[in-house]
């Protein structure tokens, strides 16, 4: 499987039990490859407004990772789109 870049709908957001670190487990929908997991440190974000988001997101053999911006005054900046699309849109 190529690496591929495509949007995902955060769909549930935990605690990430045993993390080193504070951070949180992601549930996200990339609509006809699925649902996958991923791991954000708490830093920018908090639980209440990442549910429901939007994201752009890196697929590749090991999983997914999401796609942000680091900002050196804002930390890890999430990208996603500017309108709303389905889970799995390819980003081109």
């Amino acid at each position: 499987m190529p690496d591929e870049l495509l949007v995902g709908t955060i769909v549930r957001v935990d605690e990430h039990p045993g993390a080193r670190a504070p951070s949180l487990l992601l549930t996200v929908d990339l609509g006809p490859t699925g649902v996958h997991e991923a791991v954000l440190s708490t830093g920018a974000y908090d639980r209440d407004e990442l549910q429901g988001q939007q994201t752009v997101c890196r697929r590749d053999a090991d999983g997914i990772v999401l796609v942000g911006a680091h900002s050196h005054g804002k930390g890890l900046v999430l990208l996603q789109p500017s309108q709303a699309v389905e889970p799995g849109t390819v980003v081109s």
